[in-house]
């Protein structure tokens, strides 16, 4: 990964754009993205969408989500504790003890998540299953109307939690899922920028995935593509205690995956798996019978329907404070959908 594009990555996995409330994010994938593309532009929800033309009718639409898990203010009691409600998913049970950031009037403010201490759980030894209500984030605040000069009913709430190297391939971060998927689109429209095409391409910055998986539906409706592959990131099954027969094999470092499934285009699939023997380009394989988890479920179907892929950037910690990835895996993802969007042309059969 070169130094520009890994200052994108970096810049875009440290600003906070949890879902719903991706603006952030989208103006760095903007100034990546200007000069290198035909065309780019946002829309009525918030998607960034950026178009170079081919010479063809084919188009092809590369989808990452810009959004990140967080929290939203919803109460603040009279000691001047702090509550939420989420925007996205959480393992409420991992919570406890994390330091967040609360997004206020352009100002963080640093929170600490609280719980009643084990000790004053009587009656069991076990550590109960929390509800997100167990909860509150605890701001120093004397009371409910100091607490009110700092924060407000409304605000977000990120993890507090910085991007670090773990080792020359491997990094850590609160939001790589998914602005790995956004780096990646992003990435291949660098990668073509100077080259002739045949395909339409669009690079898609898509809103709200962790919550109503709004952005892809309406920016594929808008589009129309006759190919959208969703790039996501994925589980790992390299972690003690995981189960491969329910699982699969997934490791970091080993290349992106691709998904086979129902949902998903069986030309399109082989070329890829084509593309990725004939580049050396290693590739894992997945399995999701139905529903991917993705914004391919979003568009799949959408008007009389569009061939699509997913694309998976294996993820361990997924939703939590330290998700670690491979940069080598982004790399060869960008490589592999390069090389697609380059092959594609309007003799390209779809019919199935």
């Amino acid at each position: 990964m070169n130094e520009k594009n890994k200052k994108y990555l970096f810049d875009l996995l440290a600003v906070p754009s949890p879902s719903g409330y991706e603006a952030p994010a989208q103006a760095i994938t903007k100034a990546f993205l200007a000069g290198v593309c035909d065309e780019i532009k946002g829309d009525v929800n918030g998607n960034l969408i950026a178009f170079k033309k081919g010479s063809g009718k084919k188009k092809i639409m590369i989808v990452g989500h810009a959004d990140e898990i967080g929290f939203i203010v919803s109460y603040i009691d009279e000691s001047g504790f702090v509550y939420v409600k989420t925007l996205g998913g959480f393992d409420v049970n991992l919570l406890p003890g994390l330091r967040v950031d609360i997004h206020h009037d352009k100002q963080i403010v640093r929170g600490i998540i609280g719980k009643k201490p084990i000790h004053m759980m009587r009656g069991s030894d076990d550590n109960p299953k929390l509800k997100i209500e167990d909860l509150w984030i605890d701001i120093g605040a004397k009371d409910k109307q100091d607490a009110l000069s700092k924060v407000a009913i409304g605000d977000i709430i990120t993890y507090s939690s910085q991007i670090e190297q773990l080792s020359d391939d491997l990094i850590v971060s609160k939001a790589t899922d998914n602005k790995v998927g956004v780096y990646v689109a992003a990435a291949v429209m660098q990668e073509l920028a100077k080259k002739k095409i045949k395909a339409n391409y669009y690079a898609v910055a898509s809103v709200g995935e962790e919550t109503t998986m709004k952005g892809a539906g309406t920016s594929a409706y808008l589009i129309q593509p006759d190919i959208a592959i969703a790039v996501d990131v994925t589980f790992t099954s390299d972690i003690p205690g995981a189960d491969k027969r329910v699982f699969g094999e997934v490791g970091l470092g080993k290349g992106p995956t691709l998904t086979l499934g129902a949902a998903l285009h069986p030309a399109v699939n082989d070329k890829l798996i084509e593309l990725a023997k004939k580049h050396d380009i290693p590739l894992q394989i997945e399995i999701s019978p139905s529903r991917t988890g993705t914004d391919a479920d979003a568009i799949h179907a959408l008007r009389t329907g569009t061939a699509t892929a997913v694309i998976g950037i294996p993820n361990r910690y997924m939703h939590s404070p330290n998700e670690v990835i491979s940069l080598g895996d982004l790399d060869k993802a960008v490589s592999l959908l390069t090389e697609f969007v380059k092959r594609i042309d309007d003799k390209f059969d779809l019919i199935r």
